[in-house]
């Protein structure tokens, strides 16, 4: 069985951080035959030891990264941002993406991969101009479907999903200069970048809706059992 590293989520509490996961995300690799190992932040050389023993790295949503790892001040509209998470996940994915490791960037994943490989990002959508409503309401509407994505040449993905199909969408930032080898390879129809690939390389995929949360949608992580 494969064994998948999943970046924790951190929550504030009276005792200290807590370092966790949706169970979303849980439930949807275990639909997919995966077994998984949460991963909180920790020193550099722990990581690459813990890395070399998995089959696969996945990037969970969450919120904002921090303008500051792409050259920009912040803006008004940027939320919470939290500088240790975004080490340790930018660190991830400049490994896997070195080091051939599969990889899968859910929501704020993707945006975290673009930026890891030098990319930038919208800060605020509404800002930018984009007209399309790209985040939904919140939950219960977590699994309702949003806007429509178009899949654009060849990728992972048209072995699962039409040329056309809806999402479900919860994010205010968004691509905008892509980040070194990677190929857009879903947009929204305002032309968002919606999924991104890293040419030569065996599963290097973001998307930036939530897949663990639409159930026809969980053999996405599934593509993490075939590299």
């Amino acid at each position: 069985m494969r064994l998948i590293g999943v970046a924790t989520q951190r929550k504030t509490s009276e005792g200290g951080a807590l370092f966790g996961l949706l169970e979303a995300y849980l439930e949807a690799l275990a639909s997919q035959g995966l077994a998984y190992v949460l991963i909180p932040p920790q020193p550099e050389a722990a990581l690459e030891r813990l890395l070399r023993h998995l089959d696969g790295v996945i990037l969970p949503g969450g919120g904002d990264v921090d303008p500051t790892l792409y050259g920009e001040e912040p803006l008004p509209e940027l939320g919470e941002v939290d500088p240790e998470r975004d080490g340790l996940e930018v660190f991830l994915a400049r490994y896997a993406a070195e080091k051939g490791l599969p990889l899968l960037g859910v929501c704020r994943g993707i945006q975290v991969l673009n930026v890891a490989l030098g990319g930038s990002l919208h800060q605020d959508l509404g800002r930018a101009g984009f007209p399309l409503q790209h985040y939904q309401k919140s939950p219960p509407a977590w699994g309702a479907l949003g806007h429509e994505v178009e899949l654009l040449g060849e990728s992972p993905l048209d072995r699962l999903f039409p040329r056309r199909f809806r999402v479900n969408s919860y994010h205010h930032q968004g691509l905008k200069r892509l980040g070194e080898g990677l190929r857009p390879v879903a947009q929204a129809p305002d032309g968002l970048v919606e999924a991104v690939v890293l040419e030569g390389h065996p599963l290097y995929l973001g998307v930036q809706w939530h897949p663990e949360r639409l159930p026809h949608h969980r053999p996405l992580f599934g593509l993490l059992r075939e590299v």
